[in-house]
């Protein structure tokens, strides 16, 4: 009966351990500087394809610039540019970011932007949580937690 004891107390503290170090792995560090990324997702038909050059800084800023893409199932494609700055923390293996300024132009279709205003689908000072899967310093892959998109960027 104590050699079960003592063996799940050896698991449980190993298991701990191995825990610990997998947010410690999470080197801040690391995500200071220039990145490239790129995402996609398709809902009811409709498909997004996102590209943005982020920069964080080492003082908690962030700021961010390049365009995504709307297709409609009928062919229409809307592309936009956005630009954006706000501010970033790690904490707990997540990347919290708050926006504080998203400008939102349509390249394509301006005509558009009188049924469908994107830039008021994008507030200011709202905050965006996403698990840091990887990051290194070459590579961060994030997932939302809003909507488990997934998020690659490599170091530019």
């Amino acid at each position: 009966m104590k050699l079960n004891y003592l063996w799940s107390l050896a698991l449980t503290t190993a298991l701990l351990s191995w825990a610990s170090n997998v947010n410690a792995s999470i080197n801040q560090a690391d995500l200071y500087g220039s990145w490239h990324c790129k995402t996609s997702l398709e809902e009811n038909g409709v498909k997004i394809f996102v590209d943005m050059d982020a920069n964080y800084i080492r003082n908690g800023k962030s700021n961010g610039f390049g365009f995504f893409v709307i297709r409609f199932p009928d062919g229409l494609e809307v592309k936009y540019s956005v630009t954006g700055s706000g501010v970033w923390q790690l904490k707990n293996g997540y990347l919290i970011e708050t926006s504080e300024e998203i400008k939102v132009v349509n390249l394509s279709h301006p005509g558009l932007d009188k049924i469908l205003d994107m830039e008021s689908l994008f507030p200011q000072n709202v905050s965006e949580s996403s698990k840091v899967l990887q990051l290194n310093k070459s590579f961060l892959k994030v997932k939302s937690e809003t909507n488990g998109t997934v998020i690659g960027c490599k170091r530019s």
